[in-house]
């Protein structure tokens, strides 16, 4: 039996396991041997808007007559209409392949779930339950013709960014032999893959073959990657990373924490402060990592992994490099909740921080001002400052200006200039019809050095914190700057 897996611009074949069955790798090369196939998978992903579903490989699929497993992007690849038009004033229509008779239009989800089975299928029988997770932008299904058959139901607790009471959401539907579902990791439930195993007749020597070819298979897949020469384990003792906490939204953390992905050396794994495990994805795309568990830090009740948790992980995994990437500006939360801030999660963590503030709204100086002060408060609440980041210089004379002042300080100030690509149109934008082939590309041309510091993990640094008071802080802060 051969299992093919799509991997073209856009998709995310590494993204999770799929269940450890598929042995084939499809691509723009072999399109043609997809009528060979039992099965065909087509992986979440940009695909959309990637428009990388190219005449001949809509026609092959078109054409497959046995059983297709469509996730996330991949299930709106067979549906007939998505609407990615999010933050737009009208619907931006793109039209799918039609095999399944539903809809898409926007809806944001990024919740660990539980799933059920709605109806009988190869993958069990209704009320069958399991576990996954959703990582979509565009997530809202309308059925539009009773033959196609509702698959799974997720039960969420989040929605457009807003905690809701738990809800069972429609997240999967099929017709025929072609299904579709939201759910990542929704074949790496065993019980699916028993289900698959029996009701597709397969022998348990064929199993054992097809997990065979699914460790080649793999092996595969990362040696494609875009970056696949910075892989090998670097092989020592120290373990590397940092967080990138910005002074306010849309400075360009996801920007510049994909770009530091691309030129590390080693062993990289990526995390999000929160629950937004979107911003992460551009690096997992790269990296040609699955996401995980650990994939996100939680701020208060917010997200997957506790921090202490997050620590045991780092101590004990065999990466070389940690990269996080923080949540909104450092102190947004903070006053919300215990623990509801990237600030308050660094200085949980003790991971070495960089101040990201982009240039482009108050200028360099205003934007050197701004990081100043972030990195004064930062660093009486016993957070670990490595230095600031300018993002989007434009001048670099009045930069060096800055970098001399900043050297009197003893502060290090890393410069990352304006690019002359639009990196603010859609399709470049991780929250808004991103384009992850394009996005790539982009960032792994931005040109800044940066240094990657040793980290130090103590788990007991949690304990230390657990009374620390953000209120306190700020308070503490005011009187210090005004001299009082």
């Amino acid at each position: 039996m051969e299992i093919g897996l799509l991997d073209i611009n856009g998709t995310l074949p590494c993204f999770e396991g799929f269940g450890s069955i598929p042995t084939k790798i499809i691509n723009e090369k072999n399109i043609s041997e997809i009528k060979d196939l039992e099965i065909i998978i087509i992986p979440g992903g940009s695909i959309i808007e990637s428009k990388s579903l190219g005449n001949q490989l809509k026609k092959e699929i078109l054409n497959f007559n046995e059983y297709i497993i469509g996730i996330c992007s991949g299930f709106q690849v067979l549906s007939e209409k998505i609407d990615i038009g999010r933050k737009s004033q009208n619907p931006i229509i793109k039209e799918g392949l039609g095999l399944l008779n539903v809809n898409f239009s926007p809806l944001v989800c990024t919740d660990l779930v539980t799933f059920k089975l709605e109806n009988d299928c190869i993958f069990g029988k209704t009320n069958e339950n399991g576990s996954g997770f959703h990582c979509h932008t565009y997530g809202n299904i309308e059925i539009t013709n009773n033959s196609t058959k509702k698959l799974t139901s997720s039960k969420i607790e989040k929605l457009n960014y807003k905690m809701v009471q738990k809800q069972d959401i429609l997240s999967g539907v099929f017709k025929n032999k072609v299904f579709g579902t939201m759910i990542h990791n929704f074949l790496d439930n065993e019980t699916v893959i028993n289900n698959i195993k029996n009701s597709l007749k397969i022998t348990d020597e064929e199993m054992n073959e097809i997990f065979k070819k699914n460790k080649v298979l793999k092996e595969k897949l990362k040696s494609n990657s875009k970056i696949s020469k910075n892989f090998e384990s670097i092989q020592n003792n120290s373990k590397k990373g940092l967080i990138l906490l910005a002074t306010g939204s849309e400075s360009g953390k996801t920007f510049l924490s994909t770009s530091i992905v691309s030129k590390v050396k080693g062993k990289t794994f990526v995390s999000k402060i929160g629950p937004d495990v979107r911003d992460i994805v551009p690096s997992l795309y790269l990296l040609r990592e699955p996401m995980l568990k650990y994939s996100s830090i939680k701020i208060s009740d917010r997200g997957w992994c506790p921090p202490e948790e997050f620590l045991k992980f780092v101590r004990t995994s065999d990466y070389d490099n940690y990269i996080i990437e923080g949540v909104m500006g450092a102190f947004t939360g903070a006053l919300n909740k215990k623990n509801y801030s990237g600030a308050e999660i660094s200085s949980l963590l003790g991971f070495p921080v960089y101040i990201v503030s982009s240039c482009s709204k108050s200028g360099i100086e205003g934007a050197f001002v701004e990081s100043i002060a972030y990195y004064s408060l930062l660093k009486d609440m016993g957070v670990n400052i490595s230095g600031v980041i300018l993002n989007k210089v434009y001048n670099m004379d009045l930069f060096e200006k800055i970098e001399k002042i900043s050297s009197t300080l003893g502060i290090k100030v890393i410069p990352v200039r304006k690019s002359v690509l639009n990196a603010d149109k859609r399709g470049l934008i991780p929250e808004v019809e991103i384009d992850y082939e394009e996005f790539s590309n982009v960032v792994m041309g931005l040109e800044f050095d940066i240094d990657i510091p040793d980290l130090n993990i103590n788990c007991e640094n949690i304990k230390n914190h657990e009374n620390e008071n953000f209120e306190e802080y700020l308070k503490a802060w005011v009187k210090k700057i005004e001299g009082i």
